[in-house]
């Protein structure tokens, strides 16, 4: 008996999660522009219209990207939400990990994928937003709420993470996304130095009097 139309193969998620997978490998390391779908489908070795039958449109499959890097992403907001011993050592742990995810690329074109794709379809820039971009500035928030001696104040700690991942955006544009790594390159540990030196003790709250 045919299938009713509209019906989903019975290993239909199956599918799409590896069609997902694939589909966000090509997404994260394509050059910085936005693909059409048909570039995507030629990626995924796949026609258009089946990408429609998992997806729905270009729109629907770019905001399914963007979950998908935010699901993947989870473990190491966990690892970055972590407590340290003082704020210091946290900014300090927090910038490690910052640089690791630079010389990998991943953090740098995860970030550009998201904000192409968010500033030309404000649909998905509020996915965006709230997937990818909200939980990279919370885990660093929580990280120093839950450290010894960091600050508990919502405003302080939106402040704190604002200035400790503005630099390293900027830095991930510089080195990764505009090539400084070649033609403008950056000594990253000193750079990390300073940041981790102003921005730590400027971290922990004065002793009350």
């Amino acid at each position: 008996m045919p299938r009713p139309s509209g019906a989903r193969n019975h290993d239909f998620d199956e599918k799409r999660a590896n069609l997902l997978d694939t589909l966000t490998e090509f997404a994260v390391a394509t050059a910085l522009k936005r693909p059409s779908l048909r570039q995507f489908a030629l990626a995924a070795r796949q026609s258009e219209p089946t990408l429609r039958h998992y997806f729905g449109d270009r729109q629907g499959l770019v905001i399914e990207i963007i979950k998908n890097i935010g699901a993947r992403a989870r473990i190491i907001w966990a690892s970055v939400a972590a407590p340290a011993s003082d704020p210091p050592a946290a900014l300090s742990k927090y910038l490690r990990m910052t640089e690791a995810g630079l010389s990998q690329h991943g953090y740098a074109r995860t970030h550009a994928f998201g904000l192409i794709e968010g500033l030309a379809d404000p649909v998905v820039g509020k996915v965006y937003l709230e997937v990818l971009l909200e939980p990279s500035l919370q885990a660093f928030s929580d990280k120093l709420s839950a450290t010894p001696g960091g600050p508990k104040d919502p405003d302080t700690l939106r402040a704190a993470s604002l200035a400790a991942t503005g630099p390293l955006f900027l830095l991930g544009l510089h080195q990764e996304l505009l090539n400084g790594r070649e033609t403008l390159p950056i000594n990253v540990e000193p750079v990390f130095r300073h940041l981790n030196n102003w921005l730590g003790s400027a971290f922990t709250p004065p002793p009350e009097s």
